[in-house]
């Protein structure tokens, strides 16, 4: 094609894209190692579908040669933006996965093009996709599996999730190359279930397995039965609906996802964490919910739950939920792991482990750590720090000055709560409410950080 002064003009056209302002906020961060072996470093998800990357870099600043102070070396640290992928999609979940025999780290992301993929920072220089299956319609749809992310501890495998029914299992291994290779995924549907929350349950070398925070509601004909035996109303009949915990049990050498075991949990129940298992842990999950944490796991022989510490000018008649958990292995087969209430208070949940069998929870304490702002993620680095991602506001880096404060700070132990309950006459769904968490739980005024040192924002 030609212009008017008889100059080729191609044809080929050309989209310019340009980001004027980058987005603040962010929606996931996940810590690990991912352009490098040992390299500390933080995954974040903004919107509009930015991935970045950020290394925690520390150095130390020492005095000068002629200065005769006595002050000690000051040490600086902040994270650096290693690279930045512009994806242009609406990302709904992200998860790390490390593989058996890897150092690094390997990075899930789900999002609305209807596929999961599988990305490599190694390099630090441009993200890599290794895989990229398909799993269902475009858009964010409730039927599509995307909102939900879980892995197997060991790098096995992984599930993903919709809000409602489908869930699919994807086992990860290597070729003669050794390159990770996905297979087909593997379906785990259960009909009218609504999913919270997945995990993956670390339980060693046998079986992968995978927990979800779901319930199942009956259908139109189920509801209108059951009100008409019962003469009541179906939002009676719904408000009955009980919450459970499941899990998942990923055959490997038949190839084949089954409900292996599900406990009911508490109605206000949001959130899970899950411990470490294996040798050296006792599997099993934490279930946050409002004003009370409860420890699950299949063949528990005596429940486990725990009050959450309430502020002092809280309303009695309003509850406190925990709305992000996370869990901290620490040496000798010890861990621990943090809650945040939704009005920011971070409590430390110390799980107590029987001193002749580490696989088995002999009691748990929720102590007051400090107060941050409400974050969207807790990242515990192996370096001692908190990377916590604010909803609104600053995100900022903290340091942990100490972490033993079960003995200063205000707490809460699980003998207490099942003590007062084994001498009460009320059942289950009538102690574990607010009014009752409200009478028994210690209370605590906020201060300044006292636990936590911000060394960055």
């Amino acid at each position: 094609m030609t212009n008017q002064n008889g100059k080729n003009i191609s044809t080929d056209l050309k989209l310019l894209d340009l980001t004027l302002k980058h987005a603040g906020a962010i929606q996931f961060s996940c810590i690990g190692d991912f352009t490098g072996q040992s390299a500390q470093e933080v995954i974040l998800v903004r919107p509009g579908g930015a991935i970045e990357v950020y290394r925690i870099e520390s150095s130390t600043a020492g005095n000068d040669e002629n200065d005769d102070s006595d002050e000690e070396e000051e040490q600086r640290t902040w994270l650096k933006l290693v690279l930045r992928t512009e994806t242009r999609s609406t990302l709904r979940c992200m998860e790390t996965v490390r593989l058996s025999g890897e150092k690094r780290d390997l990075v899930l992301i789900g999002s609305d093009s209807g596929t999961v993929s599988i990305l490599d920072f190694l390099g630090g220089q441009k993200a890599k996709i290794l895989h990229c299956p398909v799993l269902g319609k475009t858009g964010c749809r409730r039927g599509t599996p995307g909102q939900y992310l879980a892995k197997d501890p060991r790098g096995r495998a992984f599930m993903i999730s919709a809000i409602e029914k489908r869930k699919l299992v994807y086992v990860l291994n290597r070729d003669a190359d050794g390159d990770p290779t996905i297979a087909s995924p593997l379906e785990a549907h259960r009909s009218r279930t609504i999913v919270l929350d997945t995990v993956g349950i670390d339980n060693g070398y046998d079986n992968p397995i995978f927990a979800s925070l779901e319930y199942q509601y009956p259908d139109d004909e189920d509801t209108v039965a059951a009100a008409a035996d019962k003469n009541m109303t179906a939002e009676e009949v719904l408000t009955g609906i009980q919450k459970e915990v499941a899990y998942y049990e990923l055959d490997l050498g038949l190839n084949h996802v089954s409900r292996r075991w599900a406990s009911p949990a508490h109605p206000s129940a949001c959130c899970m964490a899950p411990l470490h298992g294996g040798a050296d842990g006792p599997s099993g999950v934490l279930v946050g919910g409002e004003d009370w944490i409860e420890y699950l796991h299949e063949g528990l022989s005596s429940k486990i739950v725990c009050a959450v510490p309430r502020r002092k000018l809280h309303p009695l008649d309003k509850g406190v939920l925990i709305t992000k958990m996370t869990v901290h292995k620490q040496k000798k087969a010890k861990l621990f792991a943090l809650a945040q209430s939704e009005i920011g208070d971070v409590f430390k949940v110390t799980i107590r482990l029987d001193a002749n069998d580490v696989t088995k929870v002999v009691g748990m304490t929720i102590s007051l750590l400090d107060t941050l702002p409400p974050a969207n993620a807790l990242n515990i680095s192996k370096l001692g720090m908190l990377f916590a991602p604010a909803e609104f506001g600053d995100h900022s880096l903290y340091q942990f000055e100490r972490i033993d404060v079960e003995k200063t700070a205000p707490s809460c132990t699980s003998e207490e709560t099942l003590g007062l309950f084994n001498r009460s006459s009320l059942t289950t769904k009538e102690f574990f409410t607010t009014t009752k968490a409200s009478e028994i739980s210690c209370t605590f005024t906020p201060t300044m950080l006292q636990n936590l040192r911000r060394i960055y924002t």
